[in-house]
């Protein structure tokens, strides 16, 4: 049978004779470490047969009536010591008198926990689909600004989009009144600069004049006659309304939603 130190977790081939039916106190050899042992109940102790003793004929005791001839007391002790039952209880572990010597058996360790290559396989997966929505979702800008047809997909998906005008900067915003055959005009006039490292399409500009309250008065849509602009290219742009509001105060140019 086979014991294990619950301390140091170190192993000993046993005879299950050694322990005995009722069970013993044991001890590692390692460290010390004791432990009461019962037997398995699957072990057996195996039965020792001893052999038969036979009577010896009685010897007669001879006397002498010489005082030399008695044994001295030294001789008696030793005669004692000698005759006293030697321990009669089994030794293993580590003893050099056990029946199996001082076979030890090593310490079990638990194997590792290895990751399964589906588990493996299956995050991944899972990674790059993250990936994937996140670069859709922080890239939709310019996506649909380089494939229109996205724009149609991310509506169907609800997700908002303003790529009109994505890369592009309206600057030197200028309003300014005048007369045009006796019609009061208001002219607008800016630029529009390609902010961007590659060549963008040019959406439709959209104006909207508002009043003190910043409420919006009157809104419409013109072109600057440029499809594209080239990376860093500016162009300038004018739109003018005749008899605008006459309580308006402010002109705001935006990028239109569409053509």
């Amino acid at each position: 049978m086979i014991l294990t130190c619950p301390a140091c977790s170190t192993r000993y081939l046993v005879d299950p004779a050694a322990i005995g039916a009722s069970g013993r106190t044991v001890r590692c050899a390692r460290c010390k470490e004791s432990w009461y042992q019962d037997l398995p109940a699957d072990q057996v102790v195996p039965k020792v047969t001893r052999p038969v003793e036979q009577p010896t004929p009685p010897v007669m005791p001879t006397v002498s009536s010489s005082f030399a001839d008695r044994p001295a007391a030294e001789e008696i002790a030793e005669d004692e010591d000698a005759s006293s039952p030697a321990d009669t209880m089994p030794s293993f572990m580590g003893r050099q008198d056990s029946p199996f010597g001082d076979r030890n058996l090593p310490a079990l360790h638990k194997p590792k926990r290895r990751l399964s290559p589906v588990l493996i396989g299956w995050a991944g997966l899972v990674l790059i689909v993250i990936l994937l929505v996140a670069g859709l979702w922080f890239a939709r800008s310019p996506l649909v600004a380089a494939w229109p047809a996205a724009g149609r997909l991310y509506a169907l998906a609800g997700v908002p989009v303003d790529a009109s005008g994505f890369g592009l900067e309206v600057r030197n915003l200028t309003p300014a009144f005048s007369k045009a055959d006796n019609t009061p005009t208001l002219v607008v006039t800016g630029e529009i600069v390609n902010t961007s490292g590659g060549v963008r399409k040019v959406p439709p500009l959209r104006v909207s004049l508002h009043n003190a309250q910043n409420q919006s008065l009157k809104t419409w849509d013109f072109t600057i006659g440029r499809d594209q602009l080239m990376a860093g290219e500016t162009a300038p742009f004018q739109t003018s309304i005749a008899n605008p509001p006459s309580d308006a105060s402010s002109a705001v140019v935006v990028f239109a939603e569409g053509p």
